[in-house]
């Protein structure tokens, strides 16, 4: 079975605040296109996506993990896939 691949990648502090970032930006959390990185884990292995920084998204317990892996997707990346970045320091930063 073949799997919609991931567009956009929300980085944020909790699922509270990836919910705040849908509301804000009218995307629905059930949207296949937008995956919440709930923490290191999730990044692997992703490649060719839009990676959204939300908020206060690296005031975690697992800060160190979750940024190195986060590091580790942006070296993966490619620019020939497109691949974008955004960040912003609003806890409601809107989506490229």
């Amino acid at each position: 079975m073949a799997h919609s691949p991931v567009r956009t990648v929300v980085l944020a502090r909790s699922l509270a605040e990836f919910h705040a970032w849908c509301r804000q930006t009218r995307t629905s959390p059930r949207d296949r296109s937008v995956l919440y990185a709930s923490g290191p884990h999730a990044l692997g292995g992703l490649d060719g996506v839009e990676i959204v920084r939300h908020g206060m998204w690296r005031d975690r317990l697992d800060e160190a993990a979750y940024t190195q892996a986060v590091a580790s997707l942006e070296a993966r990346q490619s620019p020939q896939a497109g691949a974008t970045f955004s960040s912003s320091d609003s806890p409601y930063a809107a989506r490229n």
